[in-house]
């Protein structure tokens, strides 16, 4: 593993997390109590190798031990895209399970040989979490990638728009972010619809699916909650199958 200093991408974390907390935070009606909602993952540039290939994503996220990275924060262990009080929650877990095997058996069928892929670019974002704790969170994460063969180097990245500019250039493999709401605005929207919807606000891993765009569309259209929530469960199924992000921790409080 590899760390580099933080370059020209960062810029004041005091005025970005002001302006995140005025951007992404919904303000709840009168007499709603809002909770802050989290949910932190790692993604992929699926636009280029070894990343383009599912069967390589699918192999980090055997790779990662989500339980104990989660537990460095004391935060919940993300069984979906969705936390708990949020629009589509799936309580039954949907992400692959914790196998250093798994994920060595499924980089061999995808026919990358890490030994051959070099330094992989992790980016990851230091607002919106304690740094102390991140750090120990890709300590976990790259030592999780080191035994199935993969070799990182760690990169930060100042804000989500400096990120934006450059997700989807050779320099970024993976990334290591999150975005947060409130769980008044998660209960009538969902985070899929920012992640990887192909014009989501937040979709940083040049992913695009028809499939999971239809479903999110009528997700929306429909104005039954039962049936809104089953389509949203549905696009995040296959989104998970897809391995476009691996959930690892949700925080839910204030």
């Amino acid at each position: 593993m590899k760390w580099v200093a933080q370059g020209p991408l960062a810029v004041g974390r005091t005025l970005i997390a002001m302006l995140l907390a005025v951007l992404l935070l919904t303000v709840p009606a009168a007499g709603q109590p809002a909770a802050i909602v989290l949910v932190w993952f790692v993604g992929f540039n699926t636009t280029i190798p070894p990343f383009s290939d599912v069967l390589a994503r699918r192999a980090v996220a055997a790779a990662i031990d989500r339980g104990r990275i989660a537990a460095a924060g004391n935060n919940a262990v993300a069984t979906g895209v969705e936390p708990p009080g949020c629009l589509g929650h799936n309580p039954v877990p949907r992400t692959l399970q914790y196998s250093p095997q798994a994920a060595r058996d499924l980089l061999a069928q995808s026919g990358n040989k890490p030994d051959e892929l070099g330094e992989l670019g992790l980016w990851y974002l230091s607002l919106l979490t304690q740094v102390d704790v991140l750090r120990q969170e890709l300590d976990i994460l790259s030592a999780n990638l080191s035994a199935v063969g993969l070799r990182v180097t760690l990169r930060e990245f100042g804000n989500y728009g400096a990120f934006d500019r450059i997700a989807t250039l050779p320099v970024v493999k993976m990334s290591y972010w999150g975005i947060r709401w409130d769980t008044v605005g998660c209960s009538r929207g969902t985070f899929l619809e920012a992640l990887v919807h192909s014009k989501g606000e937040f979709n940083r891993f040049g992913y695009r699916n028809p499939e999971i765009d239809a479903l999110i569309e009528r997700a929306r259209a429909v104005s039954d909650r039962q049936t809104k929530s089953r389509l949203f469960q549905e696009a995040e199924r296959r989104l998970l199958d897809d391995a476009v992000l691996v959930p690892v921790w949700w925080f839910v409080g204030r």
